[in-house]
């Protein structure tokens, strides 16, 4: 247990939540169109999402040491898994987990890709791993120079949905898109609520996430307005769909109880609040990628 716990900890499973939902869309989004989505391949891109996430965290956690160690606002959610600041485990064997991760996400899609029949599977699987090192890690290390986000976005709210939609034998020319473009505003909108606590830490090592270029007060108006053009965007979408509004609605209820902290009080970094402030942006946008899904599956 000694030895597993560390890379529990590491692996950030609860993350997962990220991953999820975006792959559920691709499925909702191959079922409306009529494709035949089997357990199997379901199976097998939810596999890739688990790499893929171990991926992520293992080489976030590598690069960001030097950060994580100034870091003393992070949250359950934010400022890393903490494995290496707090020695649990070395740095050279965080790079051998990732790079391995790396391995077997390609693997994955490679699978996925003779499966479906189609190359772009693997081709947006590779384009995701370099989204990642381009995010993380030196010389280019976007997160950096101010488009962290942005990589995230691509990352999570195109690749993924793309992947799982791509391994159900849908085709580039038969995305349906309007679902996947209404979400982005919402998933930037997280993005940005994640870095919110680690403000101090981020603008003393030179990262220049959104938040640090805009000031905690301004991001959290940005990740308010974010919200509710998806919010509207995905309306006008189902409605025109003649599809039930109800999960959308439902979806209101965190994004609602968001509005009311982050806009009246002045959450700080370190705080109990922003903490609330990070969770209900999460739940927001989850709970408004999966109740777009779940339309697109059932209608």
């Amino acid at each position: 247990m000694k030895y597993i716990h560390p890379w529990l900890k590491a692996s950030r499973l609860t993350a997962q939540g990220f991953i999820i939902p975006p792959l559920l869309l691709g499925h909702a989004i191959a079922i409306y169109l009529g494709y035949q989505v089997t357990l199997e391949t379901v199976i097998l891109i939810h596999t890739y999402g688990l790499f893929m996430h171990l991926f992520i965290v293992y080489i976030n956690d590598y690069a960001d040491y030097e950060t994580d160690q100034l870091n003393q606002t992070y949250t359950p959610f934010t400022g890393g898994s903490r494995v290496l600041v707090e020695g649990m485990l070395s740095k050279v064997s965080l790079k051998k987990a990732a790079r391995f991760m790396a391995l077997l996400t390609i693997i994955n899609g490679i699978i996925l890709s003779i499966a479906s029949g189609t190359l772009f599977i693997t081709l947006l699987i590779l384009l995701g791993i370099f989204l990642m090192i381009a995010y993380s890690l030196q010389p280019i290390a976007i997160s950096y120079r101010g488009y962290g986000e942005t990589l995230q976005v691509i990352g999570v709210a195109i690749i993924l949905p793309l992947v799982a939609f791509l391994s159900h034998g849908g085709t580039m020319g038969a995305v349906l898109w309007a679902p996947i473009l209404a979400l982005l505003p919402a998933q930037f909108a997280m993005a940005v609520s994640t870095s919110l606590p680690d403000e101090p830490s981020d603008k003393t090592s030179g990262k220049h996430t959104t938040v640090v270029n805009l000031g905690g007060q301004k991001a959290r108006v940005l990740m308010i307005l974010l919200f509710l053009l998806s919010y509207f965007v995905s309306v006008v979408i189902i409605q025109n769909n003649g599809a039930a509004l109800w999960p959308v609605l439902l979806a209101a209820f965190p994004f609602a109880l968001l509005v009311s902290i982050a806009l009246k009080y002045n959450a700080i970094p370190g705080s109990r609040l922003l903490s609330g402030v990070v969770l209900l942006a999460i739940l927001t946008n989850t709970t408004l990628v999966l109740s777009v899904s779940v339309i697109y599956m059932t209608t």
